[in-house]
């Protein structure tokens, strides 16, 4: 058949395939997250399943080991935490048509205050927007809340597959690269290990700059006396993974409580954020994370918007480290076209 060496008619072939596989991915995407997840957990742990391996623990025993760690580390966490979350949660949801009164009385005030000329328009005509604005990002920090714990069933199935691509991750390694041309499997290997460094870096950083955030602005909303410290404390350590947007995400919620309880208090607990977000973002993170990712703010802004747009709070989580993963792929791919 000449029409198949046909050079059009074979890009175009390749065309269609490739466009089947991604919407027979999408119609599957469930399937694809937990797979992705399970990677992602598998890939995390195998650092110190390596480590436990030197250390000559064989591997099946390693795997184990860690699994039971965290487990314990994990179960531990809820046990002393998830009572006490659950019954602020109980409060915030019961206390809700108070905060809306005090919420719609603390409105009217503004609106009631005579502003001088045409000060008083420009606050009229704001103040909806203000409410709305509000509205939506609690709205959508509450959906996205309700996506991620939607997924529950596939975070629980994760650690399953995780095992099992720990217990056979260099032959899944050595099958892929067995896929590929002998002449780039060796490029290939480098380039994985740059992605490595860069995912590893910005996971480490983050997560350690979350945790200190959640610790520290908790600690502050026990000290100036608002209701539900432990809640304000997980929020903000959750919305901190977020680049960028993440301290206004979590923001809104903990002065929102704090302010339902006095203007003096939502007042403390602003200074106390704006502080904290100083203090990380001029201090904290150029340490832990630096220039590791080789981006620039606008980049990391264009990514965070279109993982929001394309995937919500898990496309904005994954956004910056795909996107420099994709930087080097593309570089690679660069290099390669010039060389030829």
């Amino acid at each position: 058949m000449p029409w198949l060496h046909n050079k059009a008619f074979r890009c175009l072939l390749f065309i269609v395939v490739v466009g089947a596989t991604f919407y027979f991915l999408f119609l599957i995407r469930e399937v694809v997250f937990s797979f992705l997840f399970g990677g992602l957990l598998a890939y995390f742990l195998y650092r110190p399943v390596l480590w436990m391996e030197k250390k000559g623990i064989k591997r099946m025993w390693a795997i184990l080991i860690i699994y039971i760690l965290a487990i314990s580390l994990v179960s531990s966490a809820l046990w002393f935490a998830i009572p006490k979350l659950v019954k602020e949660l109980s409060s915030v949801a019961s206390m809700m048509p108070q905060y809306a009164h005090k919420f719609e009385e603390l409105v009217n005030q503004v609106n009631g205050i005579q502003w001088p000329g045409k000060l008083d328009q420009i606050v009229e005509q704001n103040v909806s927007k203000i409410e709305n604005f509000i509205y939506g990002a609690l709205q959508g920090f509450v959906s996205g809340m309700y996506s991620l714990l939607s997924k529950v069933l596939i975070i629980i199935f994760a650690p399953i597959l995780a095992f099992y691509i720990l217990k056979d991750w260099e032959d899944i390694r050595t099958s892929f690269l067995n896929i590929l041309p002998p002449g780039t499997r060796r490029e290939v290997s480098i380039m994985a290990e740059q992605i490595d460094e860069v995912i590893i870096q910005f996971t480490k950083g983050y997560l350690m700059i979350s945790a200190m955030i959640g610790i520290l602005i908790g600690i502050a909303a026990a000290i100036i006396g608002v209701k539900f410290a432990l809640l304000i404390g997980i929020i903000s350590a959750l919305s901190e993974l977020v680049p960028y947007f993440g301290p206004l995400l979590g923001g809104i919620p903990a002065v929102g409580l704090a302010l339902s309880q006095s203007p003096q208090a939502a007042l403390y607990m602003a200074l106390a954020i704006i502080v904290f977000q100083q203090i990380e973002a001029n201090i904290i993170s150029p340490k832990i994370i630096g220039d590791k990712l080789g981006m620039h703010p606008l980049l990391i802004v264009f990514a965070l918007l279109t993982g929001g747009e394309l995937m919500g709070i898990w496309g904005m989580l994954i956004a910056v480290p795909l996107t420099a993963s994709l930087i080097i792929i593309g570089h690679y791919i660069y290099l390669k076209i010039v060389e030829s």
